[in-house]
């Protein structure tokens, strides 16, 4: 994590401190996507990597698509998510080659830790495992650099060290709400955040709605209990209109009845009727949504 610079100067004058910021994305696959090789998950598409120096300037930036080994055709969710088209992925350089560019540009500005938002270096690991075992121990070297400054950041903010989301931190910082999915674009945003936070320019009013505002979607997270649609092939009755409109009306009922006075409904309330409605055959929509102050 980037400290507050001593005022001293270093007595190696050609000696600079500089940071690094990256993230990757992965292939990712849903259910019903029989032709994805499940047993080599988590290959690297993409990566963006942003370098500043010890003032936050930015000095170099580098971003690629990836064409990974072993499922080099992108699921139809994986190109909606992150943008990358599949031409883009055929004319993409390989794993291999994409991290030996890394080492040139961390070896350059003598980089020790990559800054990153979440697991990336779990995630990495785990990619080298199972779909580059023999890669070289130089790029092993480079992903041992990966260090999550999630805690260290949060606890500068909080207090404490929470478990929030890049989105999150962009907001208390005065950012849209949103994350991306594109590698170079989170890098960027985890650059701003890093320096808004160390330059005590987030915003303090929006640190306490946020806190609210994930207790609440903690809440209905916890209290769900059907993440999937219910299968509606297992009771025909269930594509019938009259039982969805019923399902919406004991909802509706619900709601004003924890709605009275103008009260806020409880977040365990709108699990239950999120969780109706996927009994039900329809999509959740009822989960906390942090409303921009």
């Amino acid at each position: 994590m980037p400290a507050k610079e001593k005022s001293k100067t270093n007595t190696n004058k050609n000696v600079e401190k500089y940071y690094a910021f990256f993230d990757a994305e992965y292939t990712c696959f849903m259910n019903y996507d029989t032709r994805f090789d499940r047993s080599h998950s988590n290959e690297v598409i993409s990566v963006g990597l942003l370098i500043s120096d010890h003032n936050f300037n930015i000095v170099e930036e580098y971003y690629t698509p990836v064409c990974p080994r072993y499922n080099p055709v992108l699921t139809r969710y994986c190109r909606e998510l992150t943008g990358l088209t599949q031409e883009e992925i055929y004319d993409a350089p390989s794993f291999e080659q994409v991290f030996s560019q890394i080492d040139v540009i961390l070896n350059h500005y003598q980089v020790n830790n990559i800054y990153v938002w979440g697991n990336d270096r779990v995630t990495l690991e785990d990619g080298i495992r199972k779909n580059h075992p023999l890669i070289s121990k130089k790029h092993k070297r480079t992903v041992a650099k990966v260090t999550d400054i999630t805690k260290k950041l949060t606890t500068r903010i909080f207090g404490y060290s929470m478990t929030v989301s890049l989105s999150d931190m962009k907001y208390i910082c005065g950012m849209p709400h949103v994350t991306s999915h594109n590698a170079m674009d989170d890098a960027k945003d985890l650059y701003r955040v890093t320096k808004f936070v160390m330059k005590n320019q987030y915003k303090k009013a929006r640190v306490r709605q946020l806190e609210e505002f994930i207790d609440q979607r903690d809440s209905y997270h916890r209290h769900r209990r059907f993440r999937k649609l219910w299968p509606l092939d297992e009771n025909p009755r269930k594509k019938s209109p009259s039982f969805k409109n019923a399902s919406e009306n004991y909802i509706r009922t619900l709601k004003e009845f924890y709605a009275r006075d103008g009260e806020e409904i409880p977040a365990p309330i709108l699990a239950i009727c999120d969780d109706i409605r996927n009994l039900a055959g329809m999509d959740a929509r009822d989960c906390p949504k942090l409303i921009e102050k």
